[in-house]
């Protein structure tokens, strides 16, 4: 048999008119963020120009003061926006007259409230932060900062006014202005016979806003674009939620990176400051690219939400293949940048810039993170994630300057940055990567009348299914079993039972009765009376393609065998699925099989009583064996040929005991399974890999009383006892690793991974190669005791009774030993894989297991 993958899909290249129409459809993506930023392109060039200039005609200090003072511009006059920029852009599409007049009034709100916040961060600072009052230099400047925080504030508005108008390329042209005017305007003072100080690079930046301010509305009343501008404070009437919403977004988003100069100055000095502020301009240059593409993807998606899964993907497209390679140069050429302004400035900030490269990344998830929360009208949930992001922020900046250095303050804010990538990643990515919708169900003729998403347990277990078979039974046939399942699905279609399974969205489809009718026809197939190789219908069940049916099942001559989808359950649920429509097809009634409750946070509760109130126990709880890399050996072609091989024994259990009493007293039957499996692969020349082995182990355990869990809920960790031929080492090992709940950590972190990536509805490819002289890699699998399938409908006694339980994949050099008891008889089946491993000998590794277990341990001894 051949490894079932999903077929590769192959698009057709489109043709030059496909692309030219698929580029015309985002003009006003590419027109605008491309104006914005190339705004941010002409401001960092003019901004780098501008620094690398006062670097050389201005003392140190005056350039720490003048960044700061910067900073602190930029810092308030974003607080001092109030939300408006971004309201503004939300509303300017909806409003057909009277757009300047909300304009004007949301100008004056920003400035007076930035003044407002200017003079009581100079109060403040003038109290309290000495380091940060004498960056003031004295009472002029403190004026002239409070007036540029309130210009600023209202720039900034006027600039977002120009995105909401659609108007990018009209606040280009104003900041080209501004980068201009204000490096005119030092240079200028770089002439005059006085030192430079702080008051006066901070003097250049704000004549720059006003000039280019004014230049920016003599264009605009050129082109007749201006109505009126009276203040009417009544058109903010019925906005206020939207505008806090927005203001409190804003400044937990752009706030702490603001203010990070301010806390170089505060924590380490502004010397420090001078030569960080430098390399944060740089950082400003990558993030301009996610930034700008991110407000303009708010802008375009405003009145048209339905584009915005076709924006997302555009954008994050632009951020890569824009933005990514920029970083990786910038952080290969960090010492090199900050040397050009200066050698000092180099030896300071150097590392500290290619530190800061690393959170391009996250910049961009957090960036469209917000766009999108603002399309869909998540404003105030997106805020309270960023306020908690933001003082995680600057506590950790804070925690960095006051204990470190620089590199270990931006080495703090980039991990929490990483940290918010992770948490906001999973939203970006459900919109550009949503559920392809499944269209096999209505080309069947399928009619499916409603679905139910799978939790993230299910869909982890997706790709994996496993093989029950049970037999001879009297009175059980296709057509009965058939009618037990048309009595469950008539008595509850939404059943994951009777469901269809769409793999590629991870949802469980419902069906109507006739779609149901026809569909379980091809569900259940009839092998006849028989006689019957129940191994073979085992083997045809593992070789068949996954398809819709969570469950496959063959009856014939006596036996029954089920293959079912592990997000439909592990041995637990089988069991009772099993047995329920044994009895239900014998009984010739509906199955009844009561649905348990989605308990989708049993695991976070289990793990939390395990770990969450014992810190002392963390360590032990995240600490993992992985299992060794494969040696190194020649290879040769190889190609899947799952295959299984069973035992079974009415008196070996006895046996067994009888040897643990004498020798192991309390380790379990199934360690003497394991050890001796180990031991007669070795005594017919196989060479199992003893450096350790993957037990599977179910969680159920650790949950509270009265919680059931009918999905998959076990793992299977890879544990390494001092002898695998030695059931005592097998035993302390599994029973120390149980004792730690190692599992619920690993249950934990495979439903994260699921949560951040999706998961794929079919296993991977297997491999086309493997060693040439295979060593088993080995999984044991304890089903426990079956003995409640007693009941059923025996046409034998218990030792000529089969109850056989088979994954369906494994590994090229895989063997997985599976064991379960019932009514006193030891079943053993052994899956692996015919083109690795001679059947036939794996056939007789069972067969002495099953004859003289104690036999093959005392050699090994």
């Amino acid at each position: 048999m051949t490894a079932t993958d999903a077929a590769p899909q192959h698009a057709e290249s489109p043709g030059k008119s496909g692309i030219f129409a698929a580029l015309k459809g985002h003009v006003d993506l590419f027109l605008n963020a491309g104006s914005l930023m190339a705004t941010t392109l002409l401001t960092s060039l003019f901004g780098f120009a501008y620094w690398w200039v006062a670097a050389r005609v201005a003392p140190i200090d005056a350039v720490g003061e003048a960044s700061a003072a910067v900073a602190a511009m930029t810092t308030i006059g974003t607080i001092g926006m109030f939300g408006m920029g971004t309201m503004l852009i939300g509303a300017l599409p909806s409003i057909p007259r009277g757009k300047w007049d909300l304009i004007s009034t949301c100008l004056l709100t920003a400035g007076t409230v930035a003044t407002v916040g200017g003079i009581a961060y100079v109060v403040v600072a003038d109290l309290w932060i000495p380091s940060l009052r004498e960056a003031f230099g004295g009472t002029a400047g403190m004026i002239l900062l409070i007036v540029g925080i309130a210009l600023n504030a209202m720039t900034l508005v006027l600039d977002e006014a120009m995105v909401g108008l659609l108007q990018g390329p009209l606040q280009l042209m104003r900041n080209a202005w501004f980068s201009v005017i204000k490096l005119v305007l030092l240079a200028l003072a770089a002439l005059l016979p006085f030192t430079l100080t702080g008051e006066i690079l901070l003097l250049t930046w704000v004549a720059g806003i006003v000039m280019s301010t004014a230049i920016l509305f003599r264009t605009l009343r050129k082109r007749g674009m201006i109505d009126s501008m009276r203040p009417r404070p009544g058109l903010m009437r019925g906005r206020g939620k939207a505008t806090f919403d927005h203001n409190l977004l804003n400044l937990a988003t752009y706030l702490p990176r603001a203010a990070l100069p301010l806390v170089v100055t505060a924590t380490l000095s502004k010397e420090v400051n001078a030569a960080f502020y430098t390399a944060f301009m740089v950082l400003s240059f990558l993030a301009m690219v996610p930034g700008n593409v991110a407000i303009t993807l708010f802008a375009v998606t405003a009145g048209d939400k339905a584009a915005l899964r076709s924006k997302v993907r555009v954008g994050l497209l632009i951020c890569l293949i824009v933005g990514l390679p920029a970083a990786l140069v910038v952080y290969g050429l960090s010492d090199f940048i900050m040397s050009l302004f200066s050698s000092q400035y180099a030896d300071l900030a150097g590392n500290a810039l290619a530190i800061l490269t690393l959170s391009y990344l996250p910049f961009v998830f957090h960036h469209f993170f917000l766009a999108i929360s603002r399309v869909q009208n998540r404003l105030r949930g997106a805020g309270i994630f960023a306020c908690f992001a933001g003082v995680a922020e600057l506590g950790a900046a804070w925690y960095g300057g006051t204990t470190g250095d620089l590199d270990t303050l931006v080495t703090a804010v980039v991990v929490v940055m990483a940290i918010e990538m992770v948490l906001v990643a999973p939203m970006v990515l459900k919109v550009v990567f949503a559920p392809v919708v499944d269209m096999s169900a209505a080309a069947e003729g399928v009619n499916v009348v409603s679905t139910t998403s799978m939790t993230l347990r299910e869909r982890s277990w997706l790709p994996l299914e496993y093989i029950r078979t049970v037999g001879p039974l009297t009175g059980v046939t296709a057509d009965r079993v058939r009618h037990a399942l048309i009595g469950l699905h008539a008595a509850d279609p939404t059943h994951r039972a009777v469901s269809r399974l769409d793999r590629s969205g991870a949802r469980w489809q419902h069906m109507d009765a006739a779609s149901f009718a026809a569909f379980v026809q091809h569900a259940v197939t009839d092998l006849g009376p028989g006689p019957v190789d129940f191994d073979a219908m085992t083997r045809q069940l593992q070789s068949e393609p996954r398809a819709h049916h969570p469950l496959r099942i063959l009856v014939g001559g006596g036996y029954f065998a089920l293959k079912v989808s592990h997000a439909y359950g592990d041995a637990g649920p089988v069991g009772t699925l099993v047995h329920e429509l044994v009895q239900a097809a014998y009984e010739q009634r509906p199955a009844r099989i009561a649905p348990s409750r989605r308990h989708r946070t049993a695991l976070v509760k289990a793990w939390w009583k395990q770990f969450g109130l014992q810190p002392g126990r963390w360590k032990e709880g995240l600490s993992f064996a992985r299992p060794p890399h494969p040696e190194e050996s020649a290879t040769r072609p190889w190609q899947a040929d799952l295959t299984v091989r069973t035992a079974r024994s009415g008196r070996v259990l006895g046996q067994m005991r009888g040897w643990r009493d004498d020798h192991a007293p309390g380790v379990t039957t199934s360690a003497i399974t394991f050890a001796a499996f180990t031991s007669a692969l070795i005594e017919l020349g196989l060479r199992p890999d003893l450096r350790g082995g993957t037990f599977l182990a179910d969680a159920r355990r650790y949950l509270d009383k009265g919680v059931s869990i009918d999905s998959n809920f076990c793992m299977g960790p890879f544990l390494t006892p001092q002898s695998l031929t030695d059931p005592l080492a097998i035993h302390t090992t599994l029973k120390a690793e149980l004792a730690t709940g190692r599992i619920l950590t690993m249950l934990l972190l495979r439903e994260g991974k699921i949560l951040l990536t999706g998961a794929p509805g079919m296993p991977d490819p297997y491999p086309t190669e493997a060693p040439v002289e295979p060593r088993p890699s080995l999984t044991f699998s304890n089903q426990g005791r079956h003995d409640f399938l007693s009941d059923l409908p025996w046409a034998v006694e218990p030792a000529g009774r089969i109850n056989q339980s088979v994954p369906t994949l494994n590994g090229p050099e895989g063997i997985t030993l599976t064991t379960s008891e019932m009514n006193g008889v030891l079943h053993l089946e052994a899956t692996f894989h015919a083109s690795t491993y001679d059947p036939a000998l794996i056939a007789r590794a069972l067969d002495l297991v099953c004859t003289d277990p104690a036999g093959l341990i005392m050699a090994r001894r």
